[in-house]
C-alpha cells in the first residue's frame, strides 16, 4: 500500500498512519461486517463428521492466515459442540462455550500468533463446519505484530491514547519492534517529545523495515527536522516564559510577553508566529478578553502549519467557548480539535468536555 500520495503539508506522517489504520479493510457491505466497515471472506472452510462426545483439536497460525484479525465459524445446523479457542503465546482463552450449534469467535491476531481449537460434540452424531474468514484477499492491508496491529485499529476508531499503550506494549515485547517505534514516535511528536520522537525514528530506520513503514519514517524525520530547527534565541525564551506565565496562572504577564516577542520585530516562522498568537489568546481568555482572543485564535488557526498544530488552537477556543457558555460552538471546536489529532493528555481532557457538554445540552428527562 502506497503511503506517499499525500499532502505533504498536512502532517504527512499523521495522515499516512490516519490512511494505514482506517483501512484496515473496506469492501461492500455484506451481512457479517468486519472490523474497519469491510466484509469477510472464506479463507478455508472443511466439514468433520464426529461421533457423539468426540473431539476433534486442530491448530492456525499466523501463516495460515496473515491479517490483523479473522473471524472463526463452526456450524452444526441443528446439532450442539462445545468450542475451546486457546492463545498459545500467553495461554489465554479467547473462547469458551458449551451447547451451541454455531460458534462465531473474532480472533485478534498477529506476525507468531498461533491457536488452539477444541472442537467435543454433544450427544449425537454430527457434521460441523469449521470455517476461517477474514477481509477481502484484495484489500488485506500490511500486518505486524499483535499490540502494533491492535495499535492500528485503535487509532482508526479514534482511541489515541489505546493505540499509544499499545505501542509501548509492543516495545516491551520486542525492545527492537520498528514498526511500534515509528507509531510511537508520531504519539511523541503530537506531544511535542521532539527529542524523544527523533530518536525513536533513527532507532527505527537503523533497522529493516516493511516498505510502508520505512515512507512513514521518512515522512516523520523529515516533519521532526523541521519541527526542531532552533528559532531565534529571544523568540524560544519568550515562548517559554509566557508559557511558564499562563501554567502559573499569570495571564496578565503571560499577555506583556506574547505581545513582546509579537512586535519585536525578530523573524518569526509560520509555526513559531502561530505558537505565540496560540499564547496570547490563552492569556487573553484568561483576563475575560473574549472577543479579542477568539480574534488572535483566528489568526492562530490561518498561520498553523498542520493539522496537528490547528488541533491546539481549537482546543483552546473550545474552553473559551464553554466559558462564554456557548455550548454548540464548544462542541464544534472540540470535535475540530479531536479529528486533527491532539496530544494525549489533550485529547483525554477535549474528549472529558465532549461529554460533558452532551450532558448539558440534553433537555432533562431525556
Amino acid at each position: 500500500m502506497s503511503l506517499l500520495h499525500l499532502p505533504r503539508r498536512v502532517a504527512p506522517w499523521l495522515l499516512a498512519l490516519s490512511l494505514l489504520a482506517s483501512a484496515v479493510w473496506a469492501a461492500p457491505p455484506a451481512p457479517a461486517p468486519a472490523p474497519g466497515g469491510g466484509s469477510w471472506e472464506v479463507y478455508k472452510s472443511d466439514s468433520y463428521f464426529l461421533r457423539a462426545g468426540e473431539s476433534f483439536q486442530f491448530r492456525v497460525s499466523f501463516d495460515q492466515i496473515p491479517v490483523r484479525s479473522w473471524r472463526l465459524i463452526v456450524d452444526g445446523g441443528q446439532e450442539q459442540c462445545d468450542l475451546n479457542v486457546l492463545r498459545l503465546k500467553d495461554e489465554s482463552l479467547l473462547y469458551f462455550k458449551t451447547d451451541e450449534a454455531r460458534h462465531d469467535v473474532q480472533v485478534p491476531w498477529g506476525k507468531g500468533e498461533e491457536v488452539i481449537v477444541v472442537l467435543t460434540n454433544g450427544s449425537h452424531e454430527a457434521a460441523f463446519t469449521v470455517t476461517l474468514q477474514g477481509p477481502p484477499r484484495n484489500q488485506v492491508h500490511a500486518a505486524y505484530g499483535y499490540h502494533v496491529n491492535r495499535a492500528l485499529e485503535d487509532f482508526a476508531a479514534g482511541r489515541r491514547l489505546e493505540a499509544e499503550d499499545h505501542c509501548r506494549s509492543a516495545l516491551l515485547d520486542d525492545p527492537d519492534d520498528g514498526v511500534a517505534k515509528v507509531l510511537l514516535a508520531g504519539f511523541m511528536r503530537d506531544g511535542q517529545y521532539l527529542d524523544r520522537a527523533a530518536a525513536l525514528v533513527e532507532e527505527a530506520l537503523a533497522d529493516e523495515l516493511p516498505g510502508d513503514m520505512r515512507s512513514l519514517a521518512l515522512d516523520l524525520r523529515a516533519d521532526l527536522r523541521r519541527l526542531r530547527a532552533p528559532v531565534p534565541a529571544p523568540v524560544r525564551q519568550g515562548m517559554e516564559q509566557a508559557e511558564k506565565e499562563l501554567g502559573a496562572g499569570q495571564p496578565a504577564a503571560a499577555l506583556v510577553t506574547t505581545t513582546s516577542v509579537l512586535e519585536s520585530g525578530l523573524e518569526l516562522d509560520a509555526g513559531a508566529h502561530a505558537a505565540l498568537l496560540t499564547m496570547k489568546g490563552r492569556a487573553l481568555a484568561g483576563l475575560e478578553r473574549n472577543f479579542e482572543a477568539i480574534d488572535v485564535f483566528t489568526q492562530a488557526l490561518a498561520l498553523s502549519r498542520d493539522k496537528g498544530d490547528a488541533a491546539i488552537v481549537y482546543f483552546y477556543m473550545g474552553r473559551l467557548y464553554v466559558a462564554m457558555d456557548n455550548l454548540a460552538q464548544a462542541e464544534s471546536a472540540f470535535g475540530k480539535a479531536i479529528q486533527n489529532g491532539l496530544p494525549s493528555g489533550l485529547n483525554l481532557q477535549a474528549r472529558e468536555a465532549m461529554k460533558d457538554l452532551r450532558v448539558r445540552q440534553t433537555p432533562a428527562g431525556r
